[in-house]
């Protein structure tokens, strides 16, 4: 956060004003050496999970938030040769937005974009009038296609691995849920490394995961990275955001306690199931743990209910 008083601040590390405090890590940082600590926290998380190599060809998944502008602009001042893939879920005016955001991005950092258009898969419709089609959840649909196409992407484009802007506080805010109802599954797969497990599954990885969400939003502003600062709006009521309300209120508390919980995970080791067997889709290759995979079902069962849908009357003529 910003300190109100800066000029009275003094840098932790070179002792010049400081304009940054960050009472989570004990510190209180002048801009540049701010900028150093969420970068090296990027380069940190990169080497001791072995996300990638230098030579390795990283897709940022990009959706023009925060995280994953500010994920891409601090690969590429590491140093590392990083594209970028936007998946286009509609035609409304925030899609518009940051779509636009997403490309100003690429030319500030000279940058490969890739744009993908998810409606495509159905029949023309938005994603959220997919989700009422199929009466499901929009985050839920949102989640599957989105996992889906850039995974499909990432294989067919030959990229080694996709890397997503998953921070800490929203890593804290998964493992708190899936603890609170130990769903072993998905305590399995909340590392910062999913693995290739099979041929035409690329490795995904969260170079994010050790900083704190309200230091990239600071990184973001700092830096002069334009970004959407909205939530997603099918996201209300979801039961993430009162586990994230909960650890803030503790974070306000106990500064540090969101790292202390998520890292004390990290060093014990995820929690070790039963490995799953993969096996290619009928349908469309792509790896699944049944004879049809979740996208290809959920596309299938669209395109059925979309055909059986009653059509409106045809208006008659005016004489």
């Amino acid at each position: 956060m910003v300190n109100a008083g800066a000029t009275q601040m003094k840098c932790s590390i070179c002792r010049s004003t400081g304009n940054v405090r960050l009472p989570h890590f004990n510190l209180k940082l002048c801009n540049e050496h701010f900028f150093d600590l969420v970068e090296r926290r990027v380069e940190r998380a990169i080497l001791k999970f072995k996300m990638f190599e230098r030579t390795s060809r990283v897709l940022v998944a990009v959706s023009g938030g925060k995280d994953s502008l500010s994920l891409w602009y601090a690969l590429t001042k590491l140093g590392y040769a990083a594209d970028a893939l936007f998946i286009r879920l509609g035609d409304t005016s925030v899609v518009n937005a940051a779509h636009a955001l997403v490309q100003k991005a690429a030319a500030a950092l000279a940058g490969k974009l890739h744009v993908l258009d998810a409606t495509v898969y159905f029949n023309g419709a938005s994603v959220q009038d997919a989700a009422k089609i199929l009466r499901r959840p929009v985050c839920a649909v949102c989640g599957l296609t989105r996992r889906y196409l850039m995974n499909k992407f990432a294989c067919e484009h030959g990229y080694d691995v996709i890397a997503t802007g998953h921070n800490m506080t929203d890593e804290a805010t998964t493992l708190l849920g899936n603890l609170l109802h130990w769903q072993d599954g998905y305590l399995q797969r909340q590392w910062p490394v999913l693995p290739k497990t099979h041929t035409r599954f690329v490795a995904k990885v969260k170079p994010m995961a050790l900083n704190y969400e309200q230091d990239i939003k600071q990184y973001a502003t700092l830096r002069g990275i334009e970004h959407l600062d909205l939530s997603c709006p099918f996201a209300a009521g979801a039961t993430s955001r009162l586990y994230k309300r909960l650890l803030t209120e503790l974070e306000d508390e106990q500064p540090g306690v969101t790292a202390a919980f998520y890292l004390g995970y990290i060093r014990r080791g995820r929690l070790q199931t039963a490995s799953v067997q993969l096996q290619d889709c009928q349908q469309c290759g792509y790896p699944t743990t049944s004879a049809i995979c979740a996208f290809c079902r959920l596309v299938g069962q669209f395109s059925r209910l979309k055909q059986a849908a009653p059509r409106a009357p045809a208006r008659p003529e005016q004489g």
